[in-house]
């Protein structure tokens, strides 16, 4: 016990230099020295299991690859045989005259070509329906999608269709409607009419995928550069390859091929001499489908890993018994240099320069450290300009605020003279106009709280739209609808009033005719949800939407954004107005807020002042 201890002391009296160069040494060259010779003496066998391991797996992701684009389209046909026009369509009776048809004919017509697009994953899907007992159908020249069971009797796959709705994949296909290499893979199935049992089988739909898309999975996973993968039917034909030039071509007498029958299993790998040179073969079938996933790789292209392998151990075994001291050295200096750049960096910051940011090229736990002080100088040199900005605008805004004081009463006041001075004249619509008026400051002021009831928030928007309404000269027309059990809750002062306006600023008032606006206020869970619908001319609300996103943009100090801030602001990012389009003209706006009766008006507010 007591020479280890001694043995730690003395270490510890060591500069941290030489100890991190004893430390380094004793790490690198001990296990490095174990570890090279074992390795040497299984690097072989380990690397051969890897790389036959690895081809079967490259194989296994092409099936299931492949597998997930036969899924693909056959959730293409599903789709489109599970369309409600599509299943009335197959399970009406078969039309009885010439308009019939060509109507059953233009309908099949519109629907396919509804699905002739590109599916999720990029690939282009070329659906075709043919409908049984439609000979008619040949004698239009408009049906692209659409045609008889006549045209493919003859062909071999249709032979082949299962009894039930069931998919079968066709060989190739040539040429291709989806353009491409020429060559198609079909998937094909067959319809019933899914509403009326007495009409068993209607039609085949089929759905042709470009050999290119499944091609090109096996070029991405062929093993090395020189290799080939490709797709054999059950007759050892081509069905898939990267080079078009062997699509099609039969391959049942290639050497390897009769590899491949011998093996009798779903997989296998072996070595075969082909035109000279040797091979590794490997291979998987495609039980559901009926395919045989091919490779062949040469077989020094694979062992050229194991070749670079050892003599890449031989050299770092020198290296690190030449280098390991001098990688101490510099080891101590990679560690103090960023902490001394550190250090020379807060130094400037204690004096109130936040400019000086810490370049650091290196890829290591300094990077992270040095990254997130550069961000929080950022971020404290923003603050700092926020808070001048935001004294500033406190100041503007009181002083703004004092310039516009009225005495309530004083206003009150006139307004009530004025309309006693309307109902002596007989003159209602300017009585209507200045009680309307008089409510809309009454709620506006409020005894200057910031938190009213929505109740009161809705009533001020009433009394802006009442008067809005005789400028319109009765050309607006609004509604409110509130559940009563909404009233209650709290809300921030002048949220919807500023929506109104805008929404008879840019909608109504630019489109002829009357204009209607109309308030929904529902509570949700614990949320209040407030819609303002209006049937202006409308607008784009992903601009709006993006608008209001967007601290940058310059229209952010007026109207709709100031609402959203307003209510994230005192409740929360969650919360805020969010615009959507209406499949008529015109827009909705909603305003969400939270269910809360207990909202503390001065803590909010204080914070939300000094925040601004």
């Amino acid at each position: 016990m007591f020479p280890r201890l001694a043995l730690l002391s003395g270490m510890n009296r060591i500069s941290l230099k030489y100890r991190l160069l004893l430390y380094f040494l004793m790490l690198v060259i001990l296990p490095t020295t174990i570890i090279s010779v074992t390795i040497y003496n299984q690097s072989y066998h380990t690397i051969t299991e890897n790389i036959n391991t690895s081809v079967q797996t490259n194989l296994n992701m092409v099936e299931v690859v492949l597998l997930k684009k036969i899924e693909e389209m056959d959730e293409a046909a599903n789709s489109i045989y599970l369309n409600p026009d599509m299943i009335d369509r197959l399970s009406s009776d078969r039309p009885s005259d010439q308009v019939d048809f060509v109507n059953e004919l233009a309908t099949l017509n519109k629907i396919i070509d509804g699905y002739d697009l590109p599916n999720r994953s990029g690939s282009r899907f070329i659906p075709k329906l043919y409908m049984l007992n439609r000979p008619e159908y040949t004698q239009y020249n408009f049906s692209r999608n659409v045609g008889s069971t006549s045209e493919i009797e003859d062909e071999k796959w249709y032979a082949k269709l299962p009894p039930k709705a069931q998919y079968t994949i066709s060989s190739l296909q040539a040429p291709s409607k989806a353009g491409g290499s020429g060559y198609s893979i079909r998937l094909a199935k067959r319809l019933f009419g899914l509403k009326n049992v007495t009409i068993p089988f209607v039609g085949v739909l089929t759905i042709d995928a470009d050999i290119s898309d499944f091609a090109g999975v096996l070029d991405q996973l062929k093993p090395s550069v020189n290799s080939s993968v490709m797709i054999l039917d059950g007759q050892a034909n081509v069905l898939v390859s990267p080079d078009l030039s062997m699509i099609g071509r039969s391959l049942a007498s290639a050497p390897y091929v009769h590899g491949i029958i011998r093996g009798a299993g779903q997989t296998g790998t072996f070595e075969q001499s082909i035109s000279g040179k040797e091979m590794l073969v490997s291979y998987r079938e495609i039980g559901s489908l009926g395919w045989t996933v091919v490779s062949m790789s040469p077989v020094g292209d694979l062992n050229g890993k194991l070749i670079a392998f050892r003599r890449t151990m031989y050299i770092v075994l020198v290296l690190c018994m030449v280098i390991a001291a001098l990688i101490a050295v510099l080891l101590s200096n990679n560690i103090t240099n960023p902490i001394r750049k550190f250090i020379k960096s807060m130094s400037y910051a204690q004096e109130g320069n936040f400019d000086i940011q810490i370049q650091y090229k290196r890829k290591d736990e300094f990077t992270q450290l040095f990254s997130q002080y550069n961000v929080m100088l950022k971020q404290t040199k923003e603050l700092i300009k926020r808070l001048i900005i935001s004294e500033n605008k406190k100041k503007e805004a009181e002083l703004q605020a004092l310039q516009a004081q009225i005495n309530p009463h004083f206003l009150y006041n006139t307004l009530d003279s004025i309309n006693w001075i309307a109902l002596r004249h007989n003159v209602p619509d300017v009585s209507h106009m200045v009680t309307s008026l008089s409510d809309f400051f009454r709620y506006s002021l409020n005894k200057g709280k910031n938190i009213i009831s929505i109740e009161d928030e809705i009533r001020q928007a009433e009394s802006y739209l009442s008067i809005q309404k005789i400028r319109f000269n009765d050309r607006l027309g609004y509604a409110i609808h509130t559940e009563p059990e909404v009233y209650g809750y709290q809300a921030v002062k002048l949220i919807l009033q500023p929506l109104v306006e805008n929404a008879l600023i840019h909608g109504i008032e630019r489109r002829p005719g009357n204009g209607y606006i109309v308030i929904t206020a529902t509570k949700r869970g614990d949320k209040i949800e407030i819609e303002i619908e209006d049937n202006g001319v409308g607008a784009d609300s992903d601009k709006l939407n993006a608008m209001l996103r967007d601290e940058g943009n310059q229209d952010k100090t007026i109207g709709i954004f100031n609402v959203d801030q307003r209510i994230k602001q005192v409740f929360g990012p969650e919360f805020g107005i969010e615009y959507r389009n209406k499949d008529e003209p015109g827009l909705i706006v909603t305003v969400t807020l939270p269910a809360t009766t207990t909202l503390v008006e001065a803590k909010d507010f204080a914070e939300n002042d000094h925040s601004r």
